[in-house]
């Protein structure tokens, strides 16, 4: 087992209690909807090595653990809180590696026959005279924050989202 380097673990659990603070003293910023904290045990020694660790680690929790297409993980939630640890196989970081090499390789440098009139057709309203930028890019209505997506996903969040972990496969 390779031990997690004591001054870094001492620093991040710091920067975490940071953060719980942080948002406990500005209570009007929005927060986030859940965490995630994600370890790979025994990282770079081998998958079977990593999975024995996994599974050495979370002998005594009460872990949830599942195999999927390369990906060995123990889960414990602590509400909207995931503790997750990790073991990757060879072939899933293959198959990433392989995916993420077409990043960037097709960029259009102009419009394409399909898109020849549909671009000066487009009536994009400009930030000034409409409203704001949402945070996810989108323009907002004056006096809005949110564009209308994000504002009816926030509402669908908050009906539905306690009802949707039952019997629901979440990860």
């Amino acid at each position: 087992m390779r031990i997690n380097n004591k001054h870094r673990r001492t620093e991040l659990i710091s920067e975490i209690r940071e953060l719980a603070d942080f948002l406990e003293t500005h209570p009007s910023l929005p927060t986030p909807y859940g965490l995630d904290a994600l370890a790979l045990p025994a990282h770079g020694e081998g998958y079977e090595a990593q999975r024995a660790e996994i599974d050495r680690l979370t002998e005594s929790l009460d872990a949830e653990i599942r195999e999927s297409n390369g990906h060995y993980t123990a889960r414990i939630e602590f509400g909207r809180v995931t503790y997750r640890l990790v073991a990757i196989s060879d072939e899933a970081m293959a198959r990433h590696d392989a995916l993420m090499s077409y990043s960037g390789s097709i960029s259009p440098d102009h419009p394409t026959d399909a898109d020849e009139g549909v671009i000066d057709d487009m009536e994009i309203p400009i930030p000034d005279t409409y409203g704001g930028a949402c945070r996810c890019g989108a323009l907002t209505a004056k006096g809005s924050r949110l564009c209308r997506k994000c504002a009816s996903r926030g509402r669908w969040n908050r009906r539905k989202a306690p009802y949707s972990v039952e019997g629901g496969d979440q990860w």
